[in-house]
Formats: structure tokens, C-alpha cells, sequence
């Protein structure tokens, strides 16, 4: 009878806040310095998801990654590497 005073009941987790956060990915579409390439890769990762030789491609292409990955955004860069402005 002791065990069962000692158990208490935990708030449950926010299942869907966690599974949001996980699916939520950011694009970024750069040129690469070395070959010129312009390429699309996922934040936080070391290397591209796809290659591109023109940037309109790799705009096409990011398009369809959004579209497969509801909440993800797209940060576009210029050839020198800033950020472009919509």
C-alpha cells in the first residue's frame, strides 16, 4: 500500500510542440566558392542537399522541398554571400 501513496502523476509532454520543432527546416540556397555551384543545404548540416549550376534551378528545386516539409523556409543568399532581401 506504501508504493501506491508514493507515486505521483507527471504532467504529460507536449507531444505535437516536439514534433513542430523537428519537422521545421530552413534552406539556404548559396553559391559555393570553389566551383561556383550554387546549392541548397539544410541548416546546421556540413553538406549540400543538391547542386545547381544557375540559382533560378536551386530556387526550383527548394520549392519542392518546402512543399515536402510544412513550415520550412527558404533564406536565399547573394553571390558574395549576404542575405536577400525578398
Amino acid at each position: 500500500m506504501a508504493a501506491e501513496n508514493n507515486t505521483e502523476a507527471k504532467p504529460a509532454e507536449n507531444k505535437e510542440t516536439k514534433t513542430a520543432a523537428k519537422k521545421t527546416k530552413v534552406w539556404h540556397i548559396t553559391q559555393r566558392k570553389e566551383d561556383k555551384l550554387w546549392q541548397v543545404k539544410a541548416e546546421g548540416n556540413e553538406k549540400a542537399t543538391r547542386t545547381f549550376t544557375t540559382k533560378k534551378e536551386a530556387e526550383e528545386y527548394v520549392k519542392t522541398l518546402v512543399a515536402n516539409n510544412k513550415g520550412s523556409k527558404v533564406v536565399p543568399h547573394k553571390k558574395n554571400g549576404a542575405f536577400q532581401k525578398k
